[in-house]
């Protein structure tokens, strides 16, 4: 839009093309008068009243005086400026606002061509003119700005009351005398596809009237879904598919848990939790429900404890005390106070900790020829047997003991060699007295064999007798004279 100044001086070059064309004319009008001067001279002369009249004629012809303009201060002049840039924003939008009525394309010419002359008289420096026409102008375009908001609005009003008493025709007509003043008019344009719906709308609730009759609520629920897609300004349609779809998920609840009921009675404990977990989404606050799940919990875990005891019992039956041992401490984290379960766990430990102490002396039975260590073995084998009516496999790993130990206290035979001069014995055990070669029996432990003749030193040797050795031998005799 061109600027103030811009505009005034578009004003003031189409004034001077005026005043040029008023001066044109004035110079016609002069020589007119001057002939009229030159015959009237020859012509007689008339009354004082005619001379009256024509000097009345002449000063009607005569050109007027330009009004005088009142300065302005440049803050005034501003302002007047700011105030008809302000008046002809106002009048390009009326412009374009009624741009699709002819009716009011018309009348709003008329305020631009006020407009025009508020133009005209700043470029006149006639401000006091310019403040009245831009009161014109704003007066009328606020009037005109409501007089084309009726136009629209009043015509979509009473097409909406006549929608709403299913007159379809009659707010047919009405719309479109809205919409044809104002094509943008988003109230009456949404009036219009309600409109264009209608017939498919009142099939919809005669669907959902038949659903009524028949008893048939997903047909109801259906018909009612349809509407509020049709037409989502129907408030009773979205009423109406609220409280269906309600009583649908509350029947589809009473269903679940119902069906919960019999699975958790069939001891079908997954499918339980499934019909619990469903309905759930539908009603977690449920009371009902919570005593449902509680029920189930309950049931499912005394299930798992008998399920867990069960193989706990399996597996000692078939003497695998280590499984038994793991499947009875993982039971034990969930069902702590499972007396099957912490037996179990108690013979597990015993069964495998006696098996494991009686394994070390078999791995080293040479060991066992120790007293000691011999003693130790007989006392871990009695306590062994506290578990051997549980466990055959401890059971016979004592007795496989039992016959190390008394192998181990067999005598095995010894072979003892000599000079035939040389006596023999040994120490702790007796004399084997001179001799060439001499097989003894000794039992399997450690022990020392001392030779001695007259006029030598004595010599002594040892020789540990092992149950896994066949046949061990020493030969001893007195080669260092003293």
């Amino acid at each position: 839009m061109p600027s103030v100044e811009q505009q005034i001086e578009q004003s003031r070059a189409k004034k001077k093309a005026l005043i040029k064309k008023a001066l044109l004319g004035c110079a016609v009008v002069l020589f007119v008068g001057m002939a009229s001067v030159v015959l009237i001279s020859s012509m007689p002369s008339v009354s004082p009243d005619v001379n009256s009249s024509i000097d009345e004629t002449e000063a009607v012809h005569q050109p007027s005086e330009i009004p005088s303009s009142t300065s302005l201060s440049p803050e005034e002049r501003k302002a007047l400026q700011m105030a008809l840039s302000d008046s002809k924003q106002r009048v390009s939008e009326l412009v374009q606002r009624v741009t699709h009525s002819k009716e009011f394309s018309e009348k709003v010419n008329v305020i631009e061509d006020e407009l025009n002359k508020a133009f005209n008289a700043y470029s006149s420096s006639n401000f006091s003119e310019v403040e009245t026409a831009l009161e014109v102008v704003n007066g009328s375009v606020s009037a005109l700005s409501a007089e084309y908001e009726n136009a629209y609005t009043a015509p979509y009003e009473s097409a909406l009351a006549a929608f709403g008493k299913d007159d379809i025709s009659g707010a047919f007509n009405l719309n479109k005398a809205s919409l044809t003043a104002n094509p943008d008019f988003e109230k009456a344009k949404i009036l219009q596809q309600r409109i264009d719906v209608y017939s498919d709308v009142q099939d919809a609730y005669e669907q959902a009237r038949v659903g009524r009759v028949e008893n048939n609520i997903q047909k109801q629920r259906d018909a009612y879904a349809e509407i509020v897609a049709l037409d989502p300004f129907r408030e009773d349609a979205k009423q109406a598919l609220d409280a269906i779809e309600r009583q649908i998920r509350e029947n589809r609840f009473n269903a679940l848990l119902a069906s919960a009921n019999k699975a958790i009675e069939a001891r079908d404990f997954t499918a339980a939790t499934q019909r619990i977990n469903e309905a759930k989404n539908l009603n977690s606050s449920s009371s009902e429900l919570d005593i449902i799940s509680k029920k189930l919990a309950s049931l499912i875990a005394g299930s798992e404890q008998q399920k867990i005891e069960s193989q706990v019992t399996l597996f000692a039956d078939a003497d695998e005390w280590k499984t038994v041992q793991m499947l009875a401490s993982k039971g034990l984290t969930s069902f702590s106070a499972s007396p099957t379960l912490l037996q179990a766990k108690q013979d597990a430990d015993g069964i495998l900790n006696a098996s494991k102490r009686l394994e070390a002396y078999q791995q080293r039975p040479e060991r066992l020829s120790d007293n000691n260590v011999r003693n130790l073995a007989q006392q871990d084998m009695e306590q062994a047997r506290n578990y051997a009516n549980k466990s055959a496999k401890l059971l016979a790993q004592i007795t496989a003991l039992e016959g190390i130990v008394d192998n181990i206290n067999q005598p095995r035979p010894v072979t003892i060699t000599s000079d035939n001069d040389t006596y023999i014995k040994v120490l702790g055990v007796g004399v084997v007295g001179e001799i060439k070669r001499k097989t003894i029996q000794l039992k399997p432990g450690t022990y020392r064999v001392e030779g001695s003749r007259e006029g030598y030193r004595s010599t002594i040797k040892e020789i540990v007798v092992s149950p896994s050795d066949n046949n061990p031998s020493v030969h001893i005799v007195c080669t260092e004279k003293v």
